[in-house]
Order: structure tokens, then sequence, then C-alpha cells
């Protein structure tokens, strides 16, 4: 039987015992003390003295169970532990490292642009790819606030389509459409959208979207002279 370091006893039943004579307290209290630490029982000659001394030793008795119960549950909790700890792979330290990696952020994509195909290097410009970030401030403008001529290369089917969709501004839903459109133009027929485009004026409702005005061809349509012979100086 394992000894108690500390024994602790029902207060109420101490209390009722300490209302009886010191010497049956005396004798009560080593009694107790008998059982915890050697596991022998005492037999008390007063009757209420020995109905006293089975409460404490029946709580006692309890405590004690309780206690071995809780240790046998931690003896088992341990040996699962360790037994887990074995069994499991350690992680390798430089994947347990990249976990920890922080992914940077991908930098902005650019195309070098190049004014015409015999335009000097000094002469790129280098613009944002995604046509989101295009704006009327990406490219120079002349003293009517249209982009310049030099920026406009009918040539190159993507960098044109952009130029164009900046100054249309009505491009709706049907991009996609629009460019494939924009790709079976010739590079006049480019080069005259493009113009007539820096022409137009008054509200943007008034237009047809960017698809259907290369559909149809509509600058075709328009009447100034400058427009049909495709100058865009």
């Amino acid at each position: 039987m394992k000894a108690f370091e500390r024994i602790t006893l029902l207060a109420n039943v101490l209390i009722a015992v300490c209302k009886r004579p010191a010497a049956e307290v005396g004798k009560l209290v080593k009694a107790v003390v008998t059982y915890v630490t050697e596991g022998t029982r005492t037999d008390l000659d007063d009757l209420r003295l020995q109905a006293y001394y089975d409460l404490l030793v029946q709580d006692i008795e309890s405590m004690r169970t309780a206690a071995e119960a809780k240790s046998k549950k931690c003896s088992e909790s341990a040996k699962c532990r360790t037994s887990r700890n074995a069994s499991s792979p350690t992680i390798p330290a430089k994947k347990a490292n990249a976990a920890n990696t922080t992914t940077s952020k991908p930098k902005a994509i650019t195309e070098t642009i190049v004014s015409s195909p015999a335009a000097d290097t000094t002469n790129v410009i280098e613009v944002p790819k995604d046509s989101e970030h295009l704006n009327d401030s990406s490219y120079s403008k002349d003293s009517n606030g249209t982009v310049a001529s030099s920026d406009f290369n009918a040539s190159d089917v993507t960098s044109s389509f952009d130029r164009l969709k900046v100054i249309y501004k009505k491009i709706g839903d049907n991009e996609s459409q629009a460019l494939g459109v924009w790709q079976q133009l010739s590079e006049s027929e480019r080069t005259a959208a493009f113009a007539h485009t820096q022409r137009l004026q008054g509200d943007l409702s008034s237009r047809s979207y960017l698809y259907v005005y290369l559909r149809d061809k509509e600058w075709t349509k328009a009447t100034s002279p400058v427009t049909q012979q495709g100058d865009i100086s």
C-alpha cells in the first residue's frame, strides 16, 4: 500500500470529533495515522469514536483509489506518446523551411514597343501588358489631345489594338471578338480605323461598341476626306 505524503480528512467529521475530550481526539488521530502509514486498522473501544474512524478510513480509501487510477492513466498516456513519437518519421528540415517561406508577388509583365520597324532603339517604350492598366496618360499626345501617330504600329496587332482601345473607350463585353476582327484587317485598314477613332467626338453613348465599329468598318462611312485618306499625322 502506497503511503500518502499528505492526509486529507473530512472537515465535518473533524468538527464533530473535536467536541469530544482531547484524549479521544488524540486516540482517533493516532489510529488514522497508523492506518495511512501501516495499513493497519485499529479497534476503538468507543462506538461513536469507531464510527468517526470508519468514515475517515472510507474517505481515505476513496482518495487512494482515485490517486491510483489517475497514476495509471498518466502512465498509459506517456507510453502512447512515446510509441507514437517513435513511429512518426522526422520531417526534413528543408520541407519545414519551405513551408515558412513567403512567396513573393510576381512582377508586372512588360512588353517592348517600338514606334516603327526602322525606329532607333533609343525610342523604345515599355508599357504594362495588362490592358486594365492602359489609360490616356500612357502615351504621348499631340496638341489636339490625341495619341501621337509615332506610337501606333499597324503591323503589331497586339500593341495597335491596345492603343485603339484607349482612344475608342467604348469596349463592352465583346473585346475578344473585336480583337479577332482587328486581326483580320490589313495594315492600311487598321491605320484608317485608328485615324478615324482619334477624330471621334461626342458622347460615348452615341458610339457603337468597338466590336461593331470594327466589324462594320464604320470608319469607311465617314465623309471626312482626311479620314478616308488614312492620314494619322
